[in-house]
């Protein structure tokens, strides 16, 4: 099961950079790298938990989504929208060894399915699961849960692909096999990943291998 952004796209450096602008035009507030850099993976609900906490504010998620509809959408507007070197080519060999391939992430399925059309991916997957499709996102492994009941198999049975410690996490906690992906732009600390891998062949040789 793969993660979508900082996994099948390159699109944590574009967050980074849309989120800081945000702070800063819409709440006056400077926000740091690193502080930034711990939200990937949030949902929006628990990035405005951490905003408020940090920054001393007071916004809601219907305002901070106001805020952010103000900004070209990654997802649907984005032109430079494309797959991360080498994602297609290791799904489609991984639908064709056998392996039922699933993309769990905790953005709304509205933004997912537009940006997988986008990139002309959405038949790369046997099942999608997006973050308005549980009750719980990343780091609760219901994400994940949901994705091993959809597929059909065990955790012992599974892999799980994450760029973000949030990611890690969920995958951990559901009690599945976690890799931290190492091919965006944005390298994230994922010490908790059962293994790190830098490329989509690398991955595809791993998967294989302990099949």
């Amino acid at each position: 099961m793969f993660d979508f952004d900082g996994v099948v796209v390159d699109s944590e450096s574009y967050g980074l950079e849309l989120l800081r602008r945000l702070m800063k035009e819409q709440y006056s507030v400077d926000m740091t790298e690193e502080d930034s850099r711990h939200v990937i993976g949030f949902n929006k609900s628990r990035t405005v938990d951490f905003i408020n906490s940090a920054y001393g504010l007071n916004t809601t998620v219907e305002e901070y989504d106001a805020c952010y509809g103000k900004y070209d959408n990654f997802y649907v507007d984005y032109e430079g929208i494309k797959p991360i070197d080498g994602a297609r080519e290791c799904m489609e060999k991984l639908s064709s060894a056998g392996f039922t391939v699933g993309l769990v992430s905790s953005t709304q399925a509205l933004y997912i399915l537009s940006a997988l059309n986008r990139i002309g991916m959405t038949d790369c997957f046997d099942f999608i699961v997006t973050g308005d499709m549980v009750e719980n996102s990343k780091p609760s492994p219901e994400p994940y849960l949901k994705g091993l009941s959809l597929a059909g198999c065990n955790a012992g049975d599974a892999f799980v692909v994450e760029d973000s410690p949030t990611g890690v996490s969920a995958g951990k906690a559901a009690g599945i096999f976690t890799i931290g992906f190492k091919a965006a732009s944005v390298k994230l600390p994922t010490p908790q990943a059962d293994i790190e891998i830098p490329s989509y062949e690398e991955l595809y040789d791993y998967i294989v291998l302990f099949k």
